[in-house]
């Protein structure tokens, strides 16, 4: 069902979810041929203007292309210019040993919503593209979700768990996904597993739980490609209303900006 169609009851909320910003060290300076600052603003805006109960905003990584701490401070002071909760998760392309975590680095971290929990974890690795999530992490998820065994739960991270039939980026998803996949499975109460890195929307469902990946707010990948391959989609972002009864509807919104027509057949990034 379309957010748009819904009407927010005091019990639910709203968290939106951007990912794959690769902000450069300068705001003017493009990425893929396209203006990565400009186009997150847009996005931004856009969900401003449309989304006007916000509750908080999660990131799902690679919000650097330059990882530099100027990068990072910028991001931070837009953001907090917004007044609204946000939380981001590194991702391949970040400098973990800046980043500016919710805690600490190498932690699984719990986010409170009413009756729902949103858990961070961090999959990216240090010296490459594709993703890992450590051993303590999974033995925290799997301690997080005993312990709220009565909420409604969301994860999150920055690589796909699920091949998304693109050989190119697959070959850089979450390398231990299975065995977040077991500890998932031997709990109840998680709804829905968001993620970033393959610039895209997607949704694969097992035993009951979405696993979600979002668009880029700058470049998107066009799905199913072989080799790398740029998309014409517009930036996009994802839109979650949880209910209190742990029912939740998302939806991916696409933003028309007005940058110049990206080039698709650059050959990598």
């Amino acid at each position: 069902m379309p957010l748009s169609n819904l009407i927010k009851n005091e019990s639910d909320w709203t968290i939106v979810q951007i990912s794959d910003t690769h902000l450069m060290d300068q705001d003017d300076l493009e990425f893929a041929a396209m203006n990565p600052e400009q186009s997150f603003q847009d996005v931004i805006q856009h969900m401003q203007q449309h989304i006007p109960d916000i509750d908080a905003i999660v990131h799902t990584g690679d919000l650097a292309q330059v990882p530099v701490a100027a990068t990072y401070e910028r991001y931070l002071h837009f953001m907090q210019a917004l007044n609204v909760p946000h939380f981001q998760i590194p991702g391949n392309h970040d400098d973990t040993a800046i980043f500016p975590f919710y805690r600490q680095q190498d932690r699984a971290h719990m986010l409170s919503f009413g009756n729902w929990r949103i858990i961070l974890l961090n999959s990216a690795v240090a010296g490459k593209v594709d993703g890992w999530v450590s051993q303590a992490q999974l033995q925290e998820l799997d301690q997080l979700l005993t312990e709220q065994a009565q909420q409604h739960v969301i994860i999150a991270c920055h690589h796909h768990p699920f091949a998304m039939k693109s050989a190119w980026i697959d070959q850089h998803k979450l390398k231990n996904s299975d065995d977040l996949l077991a500890v998932i499975s031997k709990h109840r109460n998680v709804k829905a597993v968001l993620y970033g890195h393959v610039h895209q929307d997607s949704r694969n469902d097992l035993n009951g739980v979405q696993f979600l990946s979002t668009p880029s707010t700058s470049v998107q990948f066009k799905p199913m490609s072989h080799s790398f391959a740029l998309d014409e989609s517009f930036p996009g972002y994802r839109v979650l209303r949880l209910k209190a009864n742990g029912e939740f509807c998302s939806e991916v919104i696409r933003v028309k900006i007005n940058q110049p027509k990206i080039n698709v057949e650059i050959s990598g990034y």
